[in-house]
């Protein structure tokens, strides 16, 4: 009896001192960073979240964050060769000595009270250009908003499939066209339906044809009376103006700008948009 009881109390305190020595040489828990592919469709992203997604050359997604933000009225054209643009007074923080937070504070204010919605990955921008009043688009380093807003974007779809969100938004931009031509039968109407349907338009591969026809030619909300007086652009319609926008930012962003340091715990679905965006811009 004395011996089992003997046994009993050593075995005790083995897996005691076992236990001890596990506490003390435990390292502390970190959870995960990293994002991995799930299922089903992200919806609600805008056209220039979209072209990330899809992985679009940045020339393109570039275009549409600006195009955007016009739109929006938080940027006012001020050019149209080369395309100059300004930040709407509404909208301009700096030299006020606010902190980077208090900025965005005051831009989503001002966004509030037009009705409208200041995007995280636009607050870059926003300050790019505010910092380098008078200087065309093509010629502002954009390459460190870029990062930003694949991160963004990377955010918001991590989770979800890539596979089944890149159909979704291929077969939005298909639908889009095909949305003017047939609820728009008057030129008002189809005009509201190209309002609404803008970004995703110019995200198709022959958008020209879509935005002039012979019974439209469509302008942007910027370029229409009372923002603008439709002449801005002079004799070259409003798709070809863009075509040129387009190619113009081409270039623009190094491929330096676009790369990553991958380590263990980068967000995967990051490193694939990052990819992808990197293969169709420098390589084609």
């Amino acid at each position: 009896m004395l011996v089992e009881i003997s046994i009993l109390f050593a075995l005790v305190y083995i897996a005691f001192r076992v236990w001890r020595w596990r506490q003390a040489n435990l390292q502390p828990y970190t959870p995960a960073l990293a994002r991995i592919e799930g299922g089903g469709v992200k919806r609600g992203l805008t056209p220039a979240e979209g072209a990330i997604l899809l992985g679009r050359p940045l020339h393109i997604t570039l275009t549409l964050v600006i195009f955007e933000m016009l739109r929006k009225g938080f940027l006012r054209q001020v050019a149209a060769d080369p395309l100059t643009v300004e930040v709407t007074e509404a909208f301009r923080t700096q030299g006020r000595g606010l902190s980077p937070q208090a900025r965005g504070d005051q831009r989503r204010a001002a966004a509030q009270k037009i009705n409208s919605t200041l995007h995280h990955y636009e607050e870059p921008f926003l300050e790019i250009i505010e910092a380098n009043p008078g200087r065309p688009v093509a010629e502002l380093d954009l390459g460190v908003a870029v990062q930003p807003l694949v991160r963004y974007v990377a955010g918001r779809v991590g989770g979800y499939s890539l596979e089944e969100s890149r159909e979704y938004y291929r077969l939005i931009i298909e639908r889009a066209p095909r949305e003017a031509r047939s609820d728009g039968r008057l030129t008002f109407e189809r005009q509201k339906v190209l309002d609404r349907n803008f970004g995703w338009v110019l995200l198709g591969d022959e958008f020209a044809g879509v935005l002039d026809t012979q019974e439209l030619s469509y302008l942007p909300l910027w370029l229409r009376p009372p923002r603008g007086s439709g002449q801005e652009l002079g004799a070259v319609g409003f798709a070809a103006w863009a075509k040129g926008v387009m190619d113009g930012l081409a270039g623009v962003v190094a491929e330096e700008d676009v790369k990553l340091t991958l380590g263990r715990e980068e967000d995967a679905t990051t490193a694939t948009l990052l990819n992808d965006i990197t293969r169709t811009t420098f390589y084609g």
